[in-house]
């Protein structure tokens, strides 16, 4: 990924020197100036006229020509703020007069100014709203704000009578746009841009789970008793397009059970893991619960390269099947115990939080990993919330001993971005355990 913030020097249409100087040769003036604005000076001098120019108060000559900078590069596509054709004002008031020949002439000429980085596409964003077209919740957050403007990005996925966006067949797989980025010591994701989202913000988190940054618990042979992170399984219950999912496999989990309702981000996943040399195997899951392939047969069919298992389905019955693969693999004595539950979903994950006390190995203890948008005033009721909830959800999984009582404590609270104005994405890292019962003393 490469961002505006790195300018490129250009240098400006020659101007005549001063009376006071010694000769009137012209000299040539440097402006910081990035591939963005000179895409658009090379179409407004090329394809407008100066009267056209100044009617909107806007002169290539003059270095303080008010023009657009920020952008995000995603190979092979541009990605605009959505304002990049409103502000600065003047700039706004021009593109508002042009036809549309004259738009895609625009285009033409950005895509062209960034031919070294081979930018073949271009779109501009948009947040990913709770409700899709149909105003319903937007489940599969589907980034259905995004408006390509260059390039064949492909016609969108029909949408079905209840709002939901129809199942993509391989065949449309095959005939849509994909990008990629490279993140994070060289783990590379990938992922269609009108069907799923990505969230270069989340960086943050990632590096954290790698083990940079502040603290992440419970990969680290401190925190896991003297284990190794090799011998320790995670669970992603919205493992979308790798997020989190690959920064787990590159910090040396023996393997990643994801959860994922998006077909387009279960395809992006698996499209990453092959890039990245990891194996996957993916497994449909129907609107009643039941796998594409009996418990026992996909239990059967894996092996110890198959680091990243996908369920394409609901996550409501996340903790019925993973009961039921433990208990085929325990058998076989192939099971490798669940400590992490991440659950990377805003602006809420709650719905989640009693099936990851579920997963997590009840003997051994583990950690749940809890995204939240929370009011920056309120994170430490929030915090509070979350445990007291994790509490008892956890103190059911485990009634039915007599000898352990649970044990839960939030370990640490990670900032990880600013969601939106008094807004913070935070994701909270809860350690459930537990710890023998003492005996009651018979003292009068």
């Amino acid at each position: 990924m490469a961002e505006a913030d790195s300018l490129d020097p250009l240098l400006q249409p020659q101007r005549p020197r001063s009376k006071h100087r010694k000769n009137d040769s012209k000299r040539s003036r440097k402006q910081n100036i990035n591939p963005l604005q000179r895409g658009i000076a090379d179409f407004l001098t090329t394809h407008l006229s100066p009267t056209i120019l100044e009617e909107h108060e806007l002169s290539f000559g003059d270095p303080e020509t008010p023009l657009p900078k920020r952008y995000t590069l995603y190979e092979p596509m541009l990605l605009l703020p959505l304002n990049a054709f409103t502000h600065p004002a003047a700039w706004g008031s021009l593109y508002s007069s042009l036809n549309n020949e004259q738009r895609q002439a625009l285009y033409a000429c950005i895509a062209n100014a960034f031919t070294r980085s081979g930018i073949t596409h271009i779109a501009m964003n948009a947040p990913i709203v709770p409700l899709n077209r149909q105003g319903q919740e937007n489940r599969m957050r589907s980034p259905v704000g995004l408006v390509p403007i260059y390039g064949d990005f492909g016609a969108r996925t029909l949408v079905t009578g209840d709002g939901e966006s129809a199942q993509p067949s391989a065949a449309d797989y095959e005939r849509a746009f994909w990008v990629r980025i490279v993140q994070n010591h060289d783990i590379v994701q990938i992922w269609a841009p009108l069907y799923t989202m990505f969230s270069r913000g989340n960086i943050k988190e990632k590096a954290r789970i790698l083990g940079h940054g502040s603290v992440f618990e419970g990969l680290g042979e401190e925190t896991l008793g003297g284990g190794k992170v090799g011998d320790v399984a995670v669970v992603d219950m919205y493992a979308g397009i790798g997020y989190f999912v690959f920064s787990y496999l590159k910090r040396g989990v023996k393997r990643v059970w994801g959860w994922e309702l998006n077909g387009w981000s279960v395809e992006g996943l698996r499209r990453g893991c092959v890039e990245n040399g990891w194996e996957c195997r993916v497994f449909r899951v129907s609107e009643d619960g039941n796998v594409s392939t009996p418990i026992s047969e996909l239990v059967e069919s894996l092996s110890d390269t198959d680091r990243v298992v996908v369920f394409h389905g609901d996550n409501r019955y996340a903790a019925n099947t993973m009961s039921e693969v433990r208990a085929f693999m325990e058998e076989r004595q192939q099971w490798t115990s669940i400590r992490h539950v991440n659950l990377g979903l805003l602006p809420t994950s709650s719905l989640s939080w009693d099936s990851a006390c579920k997963i997590i190995d009840e003997r051994q203890g583990g950690w749940v990993h809890v995204h939240e948008n929370v009011d920056v005033h309120c994170i430490d009721e929030k915090q509070d919330e979350i445990v007291a909830s994790l509490g008892r959800s956890w103190a059911e999984c485990l009634s039915q001993s007599t000898a352990i009582e649970p044990n839960i404590e939030c370990m640490h609270v990670e900032h990880v971005k600013t969601y939106a104005p008094g807004v913070m994405h935070c994701v909270f890292d809860v350690k459930l355990s537990s710890r023998h019962k003492r005996a009651e003393s018979n003292t009068p």
